[in-house]
């Protein structure tokens, strides 16, 4: 068996994570790798341990009659200490089975035949255990984990009728002190309860802003804190889905957990999802630059995010159930090792290809949109958006870095040292590289876009400044000639029915001033009452008053009045005192 063909299925193992910390073991998947804390680096109740446990076997020994299952259990850093150098073909290759080609050769004894081969001269870093399978259960096998690492357990079945494979089924319990889950994923149980808990404290500081500012809410900042509430609560269940995992001892995974994974996949797919659709509205301006954006864009931008969520769903529950860990298809002379995830590969990449196109499509659309809506805002000079978008802008360009950063660190940990030390060491944080890094950046990234978007005094009236064209004439009114006025997601926002807008305030209080409107006249607005006096409002700012007077023209008024009354007192016997008078003479009646 050549362990050196394995290699690549030794690195997809470290990156992706197992459904239970037991695996099984066939003629077809014959190897298995996994981490393991010991008790005293990460802490439990019971010492680690790896136990097997012989299920089923086709065909027995006929020199014993029972089963003759060869078994090897070993620290992957001791990779080096198995096998021999075969040179009997045109260049060398590692054999690590004793058969009777390698017996005749000389490069293995006799009472090694059908075992894995241990060279004589290697001093191992930890035991290597080997046995030999000849009744059904744990054979009273055991390897007891003293020190942390990275174990490997490989069987192998002689073939004891010709070349007819003899099957066989091997249960391998990897028992943690810690619980069930396997050791790479553990770390992913108190980071998912600590990113709970921001969630939800941040959650309630969002909450309270939105509650003291509940009666200026935008549609858009209704859409940020229910889906704020919706990761909150995502968050927890996927917090209490690897906390279900690691006190689940039952092997297959119950249907339980089944489902509830299936569920956890949907929310994570909705988020993805949604995510990219509510980033995709904000650039093209909705909510602040445009009160709606058209139609047939927003039904667009629906279409591709439905697509986005379907792939994503079936994508994540196939990823769940191939596991890349389980290796298979070795023989004697193995040249080189598969695993059971390449019978479903199929599978992942009819779901990987629309999904990974879905993506770089809402991320032109993404770029695309807010370069447009940039340039509009620039072009109509308001400061205030421009410079919300291009915060915008600079928190998805740090998000883009960070990212990056994380791979090239990834890297560096991987190939900066020999690959036996990269497997060794990356095994203890590839999740959290992969899994948890990505979410705690989705989680700032979302944060910074429900602070730049969040409910405050100014902001329900800056979303109403009618500064902006808000249809296709509009627009041209100022600019004919401008091609940017012309922008196509935003025109047209009357077909859009009878739902309120923000222009309806505007009639609401001008109704009453429209020319042919007559005392004995309806009033336009139905809630404002006819005795009261009612001002008619600029078309520039619908909250400011036209007809309130400045305090030069209410002085100047004060005084127009006084003279007249002082001219009727002179036809009369009643005089008015002179304001100058009493102040100069105040005992003066």
């Amino acid at each position: 068996m050549r362990f050196s063909k394995f290699v690549p299925l030794l690195l997809a193992a470290t990156i992706v994570p197992v459904a239970a910390e037991k695996a099984q073991l066939t003629a077809d998947a014959s190897e298995y790798c996994t981490g393991m804390y010991s008790k005293v680096d990460w802490g439990g109740n019971t010492d680690p341990f790896i136990r097997v446990k012989l299920e089923q076997f086709d065909t027995a020994n006929p020199d014993t009659g029972n089963a003759s299952i060869s078994l090897i259990v070993f620290e992957y850093r001791d990779i080096d200490g198995l096998g021999v150098e075969d040179y009997s073909g045109s260049y060398a290759r590692t054999r690590y089975l004793c058969t009777s080609s390698l017996l005749e050769q000389g490069l293995c004894e006799k009472s090694d035949l059908n075992k894995f081969i241990i060279r004589s001269n290697y001093t191992s870093i930890l035991p290597i255990k080997q046995t030999v399978l000849t009744d059904y259960g744990t054979n009273d096998f055991s390897y007891v984990i003293s020190k942390t690492g990275y174990y490997c357990v490989a069987a192998y079945n002689p073939r004891f009728d010709g070349d007819k494979v003899n099957n066989y089924k091997l249960t391998i319990n990897f028992h943690n002190a810690f619980g069930n889950l396997p050791a790479s994923e553990i770390p992913k149980l108190p980071l998912y309860g600590l990113l709970a808990v921001v969630y939800a404290v941040c959650l309630c500081v969002y909450m309270f802003q939105v509650f003291k500012h509940r009666s200026e809410l935008l549609l858009l900042q209704k859409y940020l804190a229910a889906f704020f509430v919706f990761l909150t609560v995502e968050n927890i269940l996927i917090w209490s889905l690897y906390d279900v995992k690691n006190n689940n001892y039952k092997f297959p995974v119950p249907a339980g957990i089944k489902f509830y994974i299936f569920v956890i996949s949907c929310l994570s797919a909705f988020k993805i999802s949604f995510s990219l659709f509510l980033l995709l509205i904000i650039s093209l301006g909705y909510g602040v630059v445009f009160p709606k954006l058209n139609r047939k864009v927003m039904l667009k931008c629906k279409i591709i995010a439905g697509l986005q969520f379907v792939f994503s769903v079936l994508f994540i529950w196939t990823s769940h159930y191939s596991s890349q860990a389980q290796p298979g298809t070795s023989t004697t002379d193995t040249s080189k090792a598969t695993n059971s995830f390449e019978s479903n590969s199929w599978l992942v990449i009819i779901f990987a290809t629309p999904l990974a196109m879905l993506f770089v499509v809402f991320y032109f659309l993404i770029l695309n949109a807010q370069q447009k809506t940039v340039k509009l805002l620039q072009e109509k000079r308001q400061i205030v958006k421009l410079n919300m978008y291009r915060t915008l802008f600079k928190l998805i360009f740090c998000s883009l870095l960070l990212m990056v950063f994380g791979f090239i660190v990834t890297s560096v940990l991987m190939f900066n040292d020999s690959l036996t030390d990269s497997i060794e060491r990356l095994w203890k944080f590839n999740d959290v590289l992969i899994d948890v890094w990505p979410s705690f950046l989705y989680f700032i990234i979302f944060t910074g876009i429900a602070i730049i978007w969040r409910p405050t005094d100014s902001s329900y009236l800056l979303a109403a400044s009618s500064q902006l064209p808000t249809s296709e004439g509009a627009a041209g009114a100022d600019d004919d000639d401008d091609p940017a006025n012309n922008v196509q997601p935003y025109d047209n926002l009357e077909q859009f029915g009878n739902e309120f807008e923000f222009d309806d305030l505007r009639s609401l209080e001008s109704g009453v001033n429209e020319p042919g409107s007559g005392s004995g006249q309806q009033h336009a607005n139905p809630f404002q009452h006819a005795n009261k006096s009612t001002t008619a409002l600029s078309s520039e700012n619908p909250f400011a008053d036209t007809n309130a007077l400045s305090s030069k023209e209410i002085d100047d008024e004060l005084e127009q009045q006084k003279k007249i009354l002082k001219q009727s007192a002179k036809d009369s016997d009643f005089a008015l005192d002179d304001d100058d008078a009493i102040l100069a003479d105040p005992g003066k009646k």
